[in-house]
C-alpha cells in the first residue's frame, strides 16, 4: 500500500500530471473561498442579536463552527473534484507504470460524475447524522476521529477503487473485487480521507487519490486480467 502511495507522490511534479494538480489546487480554493465568503455573509454581517457584544461573539461561534463543518465535509467533495480529472490523472499513471495495459474501458464524465453525486449525497448525509456523535466522542479519547476516519475512509476507498477498476472491468466485477479485498481497500481509504483533512496537501488530494487508486488496483487485480 504505501509503495503505491508513494509512486502517486513521486509522479505528481511532472508534466503529466503537473496540469491536474494545478486545475485541482485552483478548484478546492474556489470551493473554500466561495463558501468561506457565503458563510461571513451569513454570520458577520447579519446581526443576530442587535447587541454589538453578542452579535461578535455569535460571528466567533460561527467562524468555529464553519472550519468545522469545513473539516467534516471537505472529504464529501473530494470525489467531485476528482471526477474531473479521473481519465487524465489514470492514463498519466499507466502510461508510465503500466505501458503494457490495453486501452481501458470508456467510462465516460457522465458515469463518473453520477457515482462521484451519489458518494456526495451518502457522505453528506452520514456526516450531518453523526455529527452530534463526532463532537461528543471528540472528548472520548479522540473517539470522534475514529467513526470520522473510519466511515470517509469506507466510501472513498470504494469509491475510487471502483472507479479505478471500472476502467478495466465491468461495474459487477469491480464491485466483486472490492469486496474480496475489503480490508486493504479499507486502509486505503482511510489515508485518502486523512489527506483530505491535513491543509495544503489536502488541496491535492483528489490527484493523490486518483493515482493512489490506480496503483492499488494494479496491484490486487487478477493477475490473469492484466
Amino acid at each position: 500500500m504505501f509503495a503505491a502511495l508513494s509512486k502517486a507522490f513521486a509522479q505528481l511534479p511532472e508534466r503529466t500530471l503537473r496540469r491536474s494538480v494545478i486545475l485541482s489546487v485552483l478548484f478546492a480554493l474556489v470551493m473554500i473561498i466561495a463558501s468561506g465568503f457565503i458563510s461571513w455573509l451569513l454570520i458577520a454581517k447579519v446581526g443576530v442579536f442587535d447587541i454589538e457584544l453578542l452579535d461578535k461573539l455569535s460571528a466567533a461561534i460561527g467562524a468555529i463552527v464553519i472550519v468545522v463543518f469545513a473539516f467534516v465535509f471537505y472529504p464529501s467533495m473530494v470525489m467531485i473534484v476528482a471526477g474531473f480529472f479521473v481519465d487524465r490523472v489514470a492514463a498519466a499513471v499507466e502510461e508510465k507504470h503500466y505501458p503494457h495495459l490495453p486501452a481501458p474501458r470508456d467510462q465516460g464524465l457522465g458515469e463518473i460524475m453520477k457515482s462521484a453525486l451519489g458518494l456526495l449525497v451518502v457522505t453528506l448525509i452520514l456526516n450531518i447524522v453523526l455529527m452530534p456523535i463526532y463532537v461528543f466522542t471528540f472528548f472520548v479519547a479522540g473517539l470522534g476521529f475514529v467513526i470520522f476516519y473510519g466511515l470517509n475512509g469506507y466510501l472513498l476507498g470504494r469509491e475510487f477503487f471502483e472507479i479505478a477498476a471500472g476502467r478495466y472491468m465491468d461495474p459487477k466485477e469491480a464491485k466483486e473485487l472490492r469486496r474480496s479485498k475489503r480490508f486493504t481497500i479499507f486502509g486505503a481509504g482511510v489515508v485518502i480521507a486523512f489527506m483530505t483533512t491535513i491543509p495544503i496537501l489536502n488541496l491535492a488530494a483528489p490527484i493523490i487519490a486518483v493515482a493512489f487508486m490506480v496503483h492499488m488496483f494494479q496491484l490486487l487485480r487478477p493477475q490473469s486480467g492484466t
